[in-house]
């Protein structure tokens, strides 16, 4: 009869295999402890953010015993065990609810000193009197979204995904922001309003939405906004618009100002 094998039975390669695996999935938000973070980026009242509080399943493992704990802490601190794209992505899902957003982190592999990528699923739920007036008042300066956006991004870099903890020793930049945008409303498409002037408000208003927080990103590139955040930002529009797509790759070098490349 075959003996059971131990976790400390396998060699120390395949007992790190083990340790990446449980970092890469093990891990959960407790929506019962859910927190309101204020963010204040000059507007008179300040953009509510709820956060999820995080809970790392794998710290149960690595309370098991001194040597596990050891070689956990080495394996999550060491860079080169992060050696795909998936490993070094910090994941989350932001949903906007009228004037009320919520975060909530579904992938978190890697420390914030090995993450390099930054993926978003932004689910956009507005009613339709919101879709007909939204950002009626933000001409000629960025918009609400775009602004709530920056303003989230340049706290998760200097405050990690608990963006009101501690500051990080070292700001994170970035090198890819990856920005998944849809509608409610395309999740449940028999539930919206069928009206002929419903359909047309719904339609203008997804598409100003989506169309001016390209050019909020775009012109931020140009203005050096986004320097030191991120390097390049990829936008995947709605399935209601086509699913459009852009990539905006922004250039530095040490001797010369950015250069923005669009696709």
């Amino acid at each position: 009869m075959p003996q059971p094998c131990s976790l400390m039975g396998l060699p120390r390669e395949l007992r790190d295999m083990v340790y990446t695996n449980v970092f890469s999935f093990a891990h959960s938000t407790d929506e019962s402890t859910t927190r309101q973070h204020e963010l204040h980026y000059g507007a008179e009242v300040p953009i509510i953010v709820r956060l999820s509080t995080i809970s790392f399943n794998w710290l149960n493992l690595m309370r098991t015993n001194g040597l596990v704990a050891d070689e956990m802490r080495q394996l999550y601190h060491m860079s080169s065990y992060h050696k795909f794209t998936a490993d070094q992505t910090w994941s989350a899902q932001l949903t906007l609810n009228n004037d009320e957003y919520t975060l909530t982190w579904t992938s978190l592999p890697c420390p914030s000193s090995c993450v390099r990528h930054l993926s978003i699923n932004f689910k956009i739920n507005l009613t339709l009197s919101k879709f007909g007036h939204w950002d009626n008042d933000s001409k000629d300066k960025p918009g609400s979204i775009f602004k709530t956006l920056l303003e989230l991004l340049s706290q998760i870099a200097r405050h990690g995904p608990n963006i009101a903890a501690e500051t990080l020793r070292q700001s994170i930049n970035f090198e890819s922001l990856s920005l998944k945008v849809w509608f409610a409303d395309e999740e449940k498409s028999y539930s919206a309003s069928s009206g002929p002037e419903s359909i047309y408000i719904l339609g203008y208003g997804k598409r100003r939405l989506y169309s001016r927080l390209i050019e909020d990103i775009v012109t931020a590139s140009g203005n050096h906004v986004l320097e030191q955040k991120v390097r390049s930002v990829s936008i995947q529009g709605p399935r209601s618009l086509g699913s459009p797509k852009t990539d905006i790759t922004i250039l530095y070098s040490d001797d010369c100002d950015g250069e923005i490349e669009r696709k």
